[in-house]
């Protein structure tokens, strides 16, 4: 862990509460910021190695498109999951390989299958007959994966109501790209997001298992299955994804035993999540007298709003308030339930409905748990509220085997060039 030390010129930090408190102070008073932590991104890494070895993770970079952040993707050799013409262009742009991006948006524009030919970016989807006729016409050397529909348990993010063939369309699907000269090369699937039941996985697994051996019928040579993605990235939710990522594994190995199949996934939400916390700062304060019916003590105002950070839904993704104050402050102050207003005019712009917080005051920061996952891509700036600005830094990670990294020497120069440290997990200062 000395190393980012002893390679960067930054000042260091002794906790998460200096770094916070220091920065927030620096900023105007309408300027929340977010903190990427590096040192979780390698983290989560070091797991999925751990638990999903022969898994290849291709980041989804609609989950947060920092370019901090792909960069060191890249360096760590992720590949890419790109749904646009500009997501792609991007990941070229931070340094990725065009062999290693899949376009993975079944409908595309013909500009953008145009453009992903120009720069060999080859591998992608369909789940209709129409987008196999968009692609023998601007693409037709493409390596295709038929896209399946995935049973969903969930409401929220449902994406089979939107993507994805049926199992019993995949014969006809394939005919007709095998009439078209295409080269269709295997199958994905995508199961929803925060998806906590692994035999959504594992049915999605068999039924890839089925239109393999319908290929092979048909005279294709099927490689790959790309299992989407679907999983937690909340620090709370890490057990989830032991049990997910162990019954994926054994479903893989037990439907695609001779190792002739490269498998792949499209983590996101997994990959960033925990890794970026939101700081505001307190902008106003309002004191209520609780009764029967308002439990509500204390409103705050803070520098951010739902039509910025706090998008709809972001309680799914265990995103929680956590005051910025030293241990002797916690103590001291008395706690209450609280609502956290976002600072637009808007009536419906709550970030908390309801909490429990210690009494703060105006220019005192929260900080926001979790907020690594679309936080920002979803973001507008309603009413010229501005944007969080972006502050990266490495936080000593006593879980982190800097020796399971891959490409540490040069992941580890890139980091101290881009990070500032801070020596210790401060979670009991905040």
């Amino acid at each position: 862990m000395d190393f980012i030390s002893s390679k960067g010129s930054h000042k260091s930090y002794e906790s998460i509460y200096d770094f916070l408190t220091e920065t927030g102070k620096q900023l105007p008073q309408d300027q929340a910021f977010f903190m990427f932590d590096l040192a979780d991104i390698l983290w989560k890494t070091q797991l999925w190695n751990e638990k999903l070895p022969n898994v290849a993770p291709y980041y989804a970079v609609k989950a947060n498109a920092d370019p901090v952040l792909m960069k060191l993707f890249v360096l760590l050799g992720y590949g890419f999951d790109c749904s646009t013409e500009g997501e792609i262009r991007l990941a070229l742009k931070s340094g990725a390989d065009p062999r290693k991006i899949i376009f993975a948006h079944t409908i595309k524009t013909h500009k953008a299958l145009k453009y992903a030919s120009s720069v060999s970016v080859n591998f992608m989807t369909f789940d209709t007959k129409e987008e196999l006729l968009k692609i023998h016409k601007d693409f037709p050397t493409a390596r295709l994966v038929l896209r399946l529909k995935a049973e969903s348990t969930q409401e929220f993010y449902n994406l089979s109501k939107k993507f994805g063939c049926e199992l019993s369309e995949a014969e006809d699907l394939l005919l007709h790209a095998k009439n078209l000269n295409l080269n269709v090369v295997g199958v994905s699937f995508h199961v929803g997001a925060l998806i906590e039941c692994s035999e959504i996985y594992t049915s999605a697994i068999e039924k890839s298992r089925q239109v393999f051996d319908t290929a092979q019928k048909l005279g294709f040579k099927f490689t790959i299955i790309d299992i989407g993605a679907g999983f937690f990235g909340s620090i709370e939710k890490e057990q989830v994804f032991h049990k997910v990522s162990h019954d994926i594994k054994r479903s893989l190995e037990e439907n695609f035993p001779n190792g002739d199949v490269e498998f792949i996934a499209e983590p996101g939400c997994y990959c960033v999540a925990s890794a970026v916390s939101l700081t505001t700062s307190i902008l106003g304060k309002k004191s209520v007298d609780s009764n029967g019916t308002n439990q509500i003590s204390r409103e705050y105002f803070v520098n951010d709003s739902y039509y910025g950070s706090f998008f709809e839904h972001h309680d799914l993704y265990d995103v929680k308030p956590v005051p910025v104050l030293n241990p002797s402050e916690l103590k001291e102050r008395r706690k209450y339930k609280s609502k956290i207003w976002g600072q637009t005019c808007c009536s419906e712009d709550v970030a908390k409905e309801e909490c429990v917080l210690p009494d703060m005051e105006e220019g005192e920061f929260i900080q926001w748990l979790n907020m690594g996952a679309y936080a920002r891509g979803v973001a507008s700036n309603f009413t010229i509220v501005p944007y969080p600005v972006h502050k990266h830094v490495f936080i000593q990670n006593p879980k982190l085997k800097l020796n399971n990294i891959p490409n540490l020497s040069e992941v580890m120069e890139y980091i101290s060039q881009v990070s500032v440290l801070i020596k210790q997990n401060g979670e009991e200062d905040i």
